[in-house]
């Protein structure tokens, strides 16, 4: 009964994470014009894609694409539909690739590129920033997927056992 708990709990523990990061390591001091967002949470939703169901990642997307607009930006609904677009495009990308730890962190940087481009165009018909997109890819794309991919490096094997052995558990219900 309380693992089913346990999810959800390691989910929201990476959403505020996120948040927790951007405050603990401040980018100005350590790499001067650089920024580098944390999307651990994406990753988080990718790996629940992958290995254990598709259904629980697209509806946390949806349930912390919502919490994330309201916290975090300025613009309501954008995360909220582009969370569980990452969920589908993953199972999308799933369906023709092989279901292993390098290929998913290849599919996540992917999609981690993806919404960072779709974000930064929003932005620009917006009106909200005056970056050209090569500034963007420098200033910020690259060092986004850089400080991603050790996050998905750190956390990718460990998640997936205890998704797998989540998985198990619950195809034995």
């Amino acid at each position: 009964m309380i693992g089913r708990f346990i999810l959800p709990l390691i989910t929201l523990l990476v959403f505020y994470g996120e948040s927790l990061f951007v405050h603990l390591f401040q980018t100005e001091s350590w790499f001067g014009d650089k920024v580098m967002v944390p999307h651990f949470l994406v990753i988080t939703l990718i790996l629940i894609c992958a290995f254990y169901r598709y259904r629980t990642a697209l509806l946390f997307g949806f349930i912390f694409g919502f919490f994330f607009d309201i916290y975090y930006t300025e613009i309501n609904g954008i995360y909220l539909i582009l969370f569980p677009f990452m969920v589908v495009l993953t199972q999308q990308m799933m369906k023709v690739l092989h279901n292993n730890v390098i290929v998913l962190g290849i599919i996540a940087m992917v999609n981690l590129s993806i919404l960072e481009v779709i974000v930064y165009y929003i932005y620009v018909i917006l009106k909200r920033t005056n970056l050209t997109f090569m500034e963007f890819v420098d200033w910020r794309l690259w060092p986004t997927l850089v400080l991603n991919i050790v996050f998905y490096l750190i956390v990718s094997i460990p998640f997936k056992h205890y998704l797998l052995s989540r998985r198990k558990a619950w195809l034995g219900e």
